[in-house]
């Protein structure tokens, strides 16, 4: 008897420490607005009612954008952005698109990639979350957007593969 409560034990906290791991960056999928600003270390550049927004963030040795998304009072995606500018080029968006799709695939193994018009996207799924990365000349130049959308968020059950699943290595903010 003293066995199987040791294990029933051990295991609710293997399972409650797996759930607290990170969706992105330092928060998870139903973070309030509150719970995301106090994971970030950083001040927000606008808040809306249902977007933080954050101008200037690193990532991976360059400063990108960054949109938080909430449904509610509920995380549902994240958003990196980085795009030309007077001072970054074509040749860096595209530079920085390969150097993070090559991260993301360290972390979750192969994306699947298609091409959209003259957009090319790859996607990569986990039990959680579903990754995004587009790169393309869309409205007035070349674009890098990484978006995080929350798989767990329908209101549906969670599988329990959704709360034990790790990725292959773990990359910081990604």
């Amino acid at each position: 008897m003293k066995k199987i409560i040791l294990i029933c034990l051990l295991l609710s906290s293997r399972l409650a420490s797996a759930q607290q791991s990170p969706d992105i960056r330092q928060v998870r999928w139903g973070f309030s607005p509150a719970q995301v600003k106090q994971a970030e270390t950083i001040k927000p550049s606008s808040t809306r009612s249902e977007k933080i927004i954050y101008a200037r963030v690193p990532l991976v040795n360059r400063t990108v954008g960054l949109e938080y998304t909430f449904n509610g009072d509920s995380l549902l995606s994240a958003s990196y952005y980085y795009y030309t500018t007077a001072v970054i080029t074509q040749a860096d968006v595209t530079t920085a698109a390969g150097e993070l799709k090559a991260l993301l695939t360290e972390k979750y193994g192969p994306g699947k990639t298609a091409n959209v018009g003259e957009i090319q996207n790859t996607v990569w799924l986990t039990p959680r979350t579903q990754v995004n990365l587009s790169l393309g000349n869309v409205d007035k130049g070349w674009s890098l957007e990484i978006v995080y959308l929350c798989r767990v968020c329908s209101g549906e059950p969670v599988p329990p593969a959704a709360n034990t699943w790790r990725p292959r290595k773990e990359v910081k903010d990604l």
